[in-house]
């Protein structure tokens, strides 16, 4: 049987056994996205639709090992990272997308939408992990992501606060940051995008009494795939946004 062709999308996340959020919903995303997932799990959850109850971190060679096999035999085009859980697995993260040298999107995972932490060593140890991988990769994260990051006294939650937040992620050396302002209120659900030499802002209409669990991992991971199929980074992240949009869809009419 000959090989795929399709481009492949390397994941390094936790697995959530519910499919709300972690590895299967990035592997259901970039599916729906049109590239193929190859899941490594950095993290076992012991998680429900309703809450977080738990997690263990496996160990970073076992992950290393696996990912560095499957970037040898499968033509892996793009990596997504969610969740580390420890700042050992962060490092061998790092060390990986350094080597891999390919189009990298980090969604820095701190806690569960429950609000459970979903890192060991609370928020100082996270902010030094995630910044290991800032210079490899697009970092994704929301506004409540991004005042820890960043040590801001308030989620920057309108398209002003959420730029600065961007650009600042950039400065302080992320080779691109996406911060979204889906929690925030108005009409329009604006993302902003920001490079070293641009910022773009990504506005939708607000899909007004609609959530869902593993919005964040699934636009990272739709965001992954259009990179790993060929397109700018603003393409793509217009694209898994509209991905959302439609998941997000699907979820209310299933309600």
């Amino acid at each position: 049987m000959a090989a795929s062709t399709t481009p492949c999308v390397l994941v390094l996340a936790g697995l959530d056994p519910s499919g709300g959020a972690g590895l299967l919903a990035d592997a259901e995303a970039i599916r729906a996205a049109g590239a193929r997932p190859l899941c490594v799990a950095t993290a076992l959850t012991a998680q429900t639709t309703r809450r977080m109850h738990g997690f263990q971190p496996l160990a970073p060679p076992l992950a290393l090992q696996t990912a560095r096999a499957l970037l040898e035999e499968e033509p892996v085009r793009a990596i997504k990272v969610g969740m580390v859980g420890t700042v050992a697995m962060a490092a061998a993260v790092a060390e990986l997308l350094a080597d891999a040298r390919l189009p990298a999107v980090v969604d820095p995972v701190l806690s569960a939408s429950s609000g459970a932490a979903l890192f060991q060593g609370g928020p100082d140890a996270a902010r030094r992990a995630y910044a290991g991988l800032w210079p490899y990769a697009v970092i994704t994260p929301n506004a409540l992501e991004a005042r820890i990051l960043l040590r801001l006294e308030e989620d920057p939650l309108d398209a002003d606060a959420l730029e600065r937040a961007a650009r600042e992620l950039v400065a302080r050396g992320a080779f691109a940051a996406l911060v979204k302002g889906g929690h925030a209120g108005g009409t329009e659900s604006v993302d902003v995008l920001c490079t070293k030499s641009a910022c773009e802002r990504l506005a939708a209409p607000r899909m007004a009494g609609k959530s869902a669990r593993g919005t964040g991992c699934r636009l990272a991971s739709a965001l992954a795939a259009g990179l790993a199929r060929g397109a700018s980074l603003e393409e793509a992240a217009r694209s898994a946004k509209d991905l959302v949009a439609r998941y997000l869809g699907a979820a209310a009419e299933a309600d």
